[in-house]
């Protein structure tokens, strides 16, 4: 009888995990560990800093301004083999028995923790133009100056010239995005700007006072910082006389991006916003 009892019994076995369903929680899990750690390069500061810089080869204690949004792109790239691997894992499920479903939702679950900022960046910015340069005037841009304080505030980097062909693309895609109009005298538009400049956060990292019929125009040049990764974006600003009023231009450049998202135009929006209120104020 017992004999009998040991042939009948049911052995069972189970299928092992799969392989890839392992795989896919361990990247997702490193993808969300890397946009973790470009948020803190992007922000540090101090002993931070300098081991960053250290990392990137810098010779200064602060590390290049685009390290965080190298390790960004690397943690994105990271997610989707983490997606490639749950896909691979579903195929193996359903063709050999494996197990691992319970993996495969913990990654998914995983990078969805990890979707919301590029979510928002593209919801946000609609359908952008590939644009990185934006300027209230496209037909005589402002300079950035080329003194050794402002390439110094700017890490050794100077925004080339604009690139006249695409006027036409921002006209279309920013037609808001014009000359700001005020009914100051020079010194005064000059002293608003500068103090909306200020009141906005923004750096100034060189200044050029109007200096009468010899030197009509004022100019102040400044840096601005996107808000997640802490990429840097030149700042240009023209003040100059018009015929009845002062006229202020602004030209805004995002480094290492070929597409700001509408950030350069968000900016020079915020500038145009805090010198009408104070021309009406006025």
């Amino acid at each position: 009888m017992g004999g009998m009892d040991s042939a009948l019994r049911r052995v069972n076995v189970e299928e092992p995990v799969s392989r890839l369903a392992i795989l896919s929680t361990k990247f997702a899990k490193l993808a969300l560990l890397l946009a973790a750690l470009a948020l803190v390069a992007a922000h540090s500061r101090g002993a931070l800093a300098r081991f960053f810089a250290i990392l990137t080869l810098q010779p200064s204690a602060t590390p290049d301004p685009g390290v965080g949004l190298f390790i960004f792109v690397t943690a994105l790239s990271v997610a989707l083999v983490a997606v490639g691997l749950a896909l691979g894992a579903l195929a193996s499920i359903w063709i050999k028995g494996r197990r691992g479903v319970g993996k495969i939702i913990a990654t998914f679950l995983l990078l969805a923790l990890l979707a919301p900022y590029p979510a928002f960046l593209i919801y946000t910015a609609g359908s952008p133009p590939w644009l990185a340069d934006i300027s209230t005037d496209v037909e005589d841009p402002p300079a950035f100056l080329t003194s050794p304080d402002a390439v110094a505030g700017r890490g050794g980097w100077t925004p080339g010239p604009l690139d006249a062909a695409r006027g036409e693309e921002q006209l279309a895609a920013y037609p808001d995005v014009k000359t700001i109009a005020l009914d100051m005298e020079m010194d005064e538009a000059f002293k608003a700007t500068r103090e909306a400049v200020l009141q906005l956060r923004w750096k100034i990292l060189e200044e050029v006072r109007p200096g009468g019929p010899k030197r009509p125009e004022g100019h102040i040049e400044a840096l601005a910082h996107s808000p997640a990764l802490n990429l840097p974006v030149a700042i240009a600003i023209r003040i100059r006389p018009g015929e009845d009023e002062t006229r202020v231009d602004m030209r805004a450049v995002t480094r290492y991006l070929r597409n700001d998202l509408g950030a350069g135009a968000k900016l020079i929006g915020k500038l145009s916003d805090s010198l009408e209120e104070k021309d009406e104020a006025n």
